[in-house]
């Protein structure tokens, strides 16, 4: 649920005048990036179909209900499900979000300059259908292995070889993929999701040399993702401030856009501070700051 914004503790578009201003802006690199879950793709119809039987039948149980659901996702026309037609409309629905938010005439915020996407198809074809109609520049768009989903051995989790994923989509780079690193093994569990999520983010991501970024993945990534920022805070190593209560444990649904700024201390590359808002909240932000001015 999200907060009231006058609860907030700042304001994703004046974080250096709200933490830690004793540390100089010379010390700390900040990168603007937007999270994205891929939009509905077919294996997520069939999923809800099922889900909608059980509960026709009178079952209330969640346990039937997630065994009705997981029943259907063995089927081999599954593997690398694209995106469905209301997956393909979620999608230009966030790109029409992002458009609005970034030609606004007092939007701090630019197009991405690059796209890391996971190498499954419902991400590469949410990623293309919302930043392929970015101009002058385009973004560079990435395939990332370690963004992938987990690895859950169902088939809609299985990706199609590189070779298969060019011919569909060549505007991407699948170097990464090729490479087979990190090794996704099947079966991987949540632990290990978040071991890989854990790994890019103090590895990589600080690494992406442009200020506005997009990664587009999937709702066990993120949510591990979640789970790792969550941990950082509490260590005592990171602040945190999004606009959801129980953010931690709180879903991203599909073609759910979200604007965070991630700043790290620039001597050591750790993560310093995070703030998330949903697109929606930061486009009342910038209409609100409009009208007082």
């Amino acid at each position: 649920m999200p907060l009231n914004k006058s609860t907030s503790s700042c304001s994703l578009m004046s974080l250096d005048n709200t933490h830690n201003s004793s540390v100089s802006s010379t010390s700390r690199s900040k990168k603007i990036i937007y999270f994205v879950r891929h939009a509905e793709a077919t294996h997520n119809v069939l999923e809800h179909e099922a889900v909608e039987r059980v509960k026709a039948a009178g079952t209330s149980c969640k346990k039937l209900q997630d065994e009705a659901r997981r029943s259907v996702l063995h089927c081999p026309t599954l593997k690398d499900a694209p995106l469905s037609k209301r997956g393909v409309a979620q999608s230009k629905s966030s790109w029409d979000k992002l458009s609005e938010l970034v030609e606004h005439e007092n939007s701090p915020f630019s197009p991405p300059q690059i796209v890391l996407v996971s190498p499954l198809r419902r991400a590469l074809m949410t990623a293309t259908t919302l930043f392929g109609n970015i101009q002058n520049p385009p973004p560079k768009f990435i395939a990332i292995e370690a963004l992938r989903e987990k690895r859950t051995g169902m088939e809609c989790d299985e990706r199609n070889d590189p070779a298969i994923l060019e011919q569909e989509f060549p505007h991407v780079d699948f170097t990464n993929v090729k490479q087979g690193l990190p090794v996704v093994s099947k079966g991987e569990d949540n632990t290990q999701v978040r071991s890989r999520v854990k790994h890019y983010l103090e590895e990589h991501l600080p690494l992406v040399p442009h200020d506005f970024v997009a990664i587009v993945s999937h709702k066990g990534w993120l949510r591990e993702l979640r789970h790792t920022l969550k941990s950082y805070e509490n260590a005592g190593d990171l602040h945190v401030d999004f606009d959801l209560n129980e953010w931690h444990q709180t879903l991203y649904g599909n073609a759910e856009l979200r604007v965070a700024s991630f700043e790290w201390t620039t001597e050591t590359n750790q993560l310093s501070c995070v703030i998330e808002r949903s697109v929606d909240n930061v486009m009342t932000d910038i209409v609100a700051s409009t009208t007082t001015e």
